[in-house]
């Protein structure tokens, strides 16, 4: 039997944690720089109602806190700030480390529930002329493992599809949260492209192609494509075969589970 890696082997190949920190300590460092830059008082925010009557850019007596709402707005841009900070060729490494990561670790998770389903009598070995009562545990298990299986099998068929990273690809998964709030807001196509024109001239993005036009075609439209793929594959979860072995409390939790892995394993 090939010799497979587990997930902490994998993890120590790849070390793809000093990526996430890296992402959380830009973010803390740069989130004032983030809110000050949508805040200006150019900025177009200003014009939506919706933004003023949520006290969207209020602060409390202390100073400490921001409206809830612009703290989620700002949380749509956490890896979005971080390739910002990156030169065309870091982000490129970045995005083909990390895919190399979840990579590894979705065929390797695919290899080993392949060799459990592939035995039907595990731990229930047939005897000649003596019959064996039925492994309940074991054949709730391969229920289970049928049901990740077609999970893992769907995302190995995504990633097969994805197209080839690019320095840009790092920023158009990360955003389509971001143009996707500005949407719900009421931004009009000329200032979600403003706002991110004055994103990028903030933070100096390494993209001198990054006029109006390019934002648009280049960013946005991918951004968006990216979102709503993933965003229909995990409402197709719940539509999925679940045998009727499963319990509604085992379902729900497999659900749940398979929502987080989708959306971690997609991040870059």
């Amino acid at each position: 039997m090939k010799n497979l890696l587990t997930t902490k082997q994998i993890r120590s190949k790849y070390d793809p944690d000093t990526v996430l920190k890296d992402i959380d300590v830009t973010y803390e460092k740069n989130i004032e720089k983030i809110r000050s830059c949508i805040a200006h008082k150019d900025s177009p925010i200003h014009n939506y109602k919706t933004v003023q009557q949520l006290s969207f850019l209020e602060v409390d007596a202390n100073n400490n806190h921001h409206d809830h709402f612009i703290k989620d707005l700002l949380s749509t841009l956490k890896d979005s700030i971080y390739f910002m900070g990156l030169s065309k060729k870091d982000r490129l490494n970045t995005t083909q480390k990390m895919r190399a990561f979840y990579s590894g670790l979705l065929n390797n998770y695919l290899e080993r529930v392949n060799i459990i389903i592939q035995d039907p009598e595990l731990l229930t070995p047939k005897q000649f002329n003596d019959p064996i009562p039925k492994h309940k545990v074991i054949s709730i298990l391969f229920d289970i493992l049928s049901v990740i299986k077609k999970d893992l099998e769907s995302e190995y068929k995504y990633r097969k599809n994805l197209p080839r990273a690019g320095h840009l690809t790092g920023l158009q998964i990360a955003m389509g949260k971001f143009f996707t709030s500005l949407k719900t807001i009421g931004f009009t196509q000329k200032d979600q492209i403003t706002i991110v024109q004055n994103l990028f001239n903030t933070f100096n993005v390494d993209w001198k192609e990054g006029d109006r036009d390019n934002i648009k075609i280049s960013l946005q439209k991918p951004a968006l494509d990216y979102f709503y793929k993933t965003d229909k594959d995990i409402q197709n979860i719940s539509n999925y075969h679940f045998p009727k072995s499963l319990s509604d409390s085992l379902i729900s939790n497999m659900i749940e589970q398979a929502i987080i892995f989708k959306k971690r394993i997609r991040r870059f």
